[in-house]
């Protein structure tokens, strides 16, 4: 595997800039994406390090590009990820996400985009509770709790901590490499971090809290085992499969999440989850089944329905 030292462990000085002609710089551009990859991936990886986008030097009247790395650096990062399929994410070290820089590295799910709208159908929820005057404390308290299991990253509960500063926030993994990079990322991105992690699987760590959990969110492995070896290289060679894997079809860990929803949830309480796009009929059953209400499914980027929403019912018969 080619030797690559991440951006934020260059051996550059700071404040120092290789300056080439945009007429070398667009010529380079073209010899990478002839070598493989996709223009995307590489516009991505370029504006990363410098700071915008470098289509906006076709309107640039200078004649120089100030680059905070040389060329054959930045080749060999592009070579990486085209010859060894290295996620790029892993290669910088960053994921951009919502309106953040998350860190990432080896071992724990890289967030994807479409997971931003897991956290923002959550938000919407509590909105709607909010415009119809419900409280979602029942206990007569102000502790408002939400939890995010199977953190990973902690890209949701960066967002999550972000968003409702005044809760209380859980995050579970069974990985404690995960729950580090969740760790340090919460400590880097959340002011006033009211968030605590637990080590374990699912619900297990939570049990003392069963009824009072008023917001629950999952992006759980949903993939059928099956399809895991048709994932692309860069996927299924450096991302855990233990954060892919569903099991046969791909719906163990949701059973768990929904069967054991209603015993953590307060009263009103939300649950929304991530699944495959072809399981929104069996998840939304699963949470009918489990007595849950209000349930709803909702679409991503590409008009899958991928995400579904419950709630438990205000009242208990």
């Amino acid at each position: 595997m080619l030797k690559i030292i991440r951006q934020d462990e260059q051996p550059y000085a700071k404040n120092v800039f290789h300056s080439i002609s945009i007429s070398t710089f667009k010529a380079w551009y073209k010899a990478r994406l002839y070598e493989g990859g996709i223009a995307s991936d590489l516009d991505w990886l370029l504006s990363i390090i410098l700071g915008f986008s470098w289509k906006r030097i076709t309107f640039n009247q200078e004649h120089k590009l100030q680059l905070p790395g040389s060329l054959a650096y930045l080749t060999k990062l592009w070579q990486c990820h085209c010859l060894e399929h290295v996620p790029l994410q892993h290669l910088m070290g960053i994921c951009p996400w919502r309106d953040l820089y998350l860190k990432v590295e080896p071992g724990t799910l890289i967030p994807r985009q479409e997971t931003e709208l897991l956290v923002d159908l959550a938000l919407q929820c509590l909105s709607i509770d909010k415009a119809r005057e419900q409280v979602l404390s029942t206990d007569h308290s102000d502790v408002l709790q939400w939890a995010d299991l199977g953190t990973g990253s902690g890209a949701i509960a960066v967002a999550l901590a972000r968003a409702l500063p005044h809760w209380i926030g859980h995050a579970t993994d069974c990985s404690h490499q995960g729950l580090i990079q969740a760790q340090n990322n919460v400590r880097q991105l959340v002011s006033c971090s009211r968030v605590t992690r637990y080590c374990g699987y699912w619900w297990e760590p939570l049990i003392s809290l069963s009824g009072k959990i008023n917001l629950i969110l999952a992006n759980p492995p949903y993939i059928p085992s099956q399809l895991i070896e048709t994932l692309e290289e860069n996927v299924v060679n450096h991302e855990p499969i233990i954060a892919l894997d569903g099991g046969k079809d791909g719906l163990n860990a949701i059973r768990i999440l929904i069967n054991i929803a209603p015993k953590m949830l307060s009263p009103g309480g939300w649950i929304v989850i991530e699944h495959h796009y072809d399981q929104s009929s069996n998840v939304t059953d699963l949470m009918l089944n489990a007595g849950l209400t209000n349930i709803y499914r909702a679409l991503d980027l590409d008009s899958n329905y991928r995400f579904a929403i419950a709630r438990k019912p205000l009242c208990q018969y």
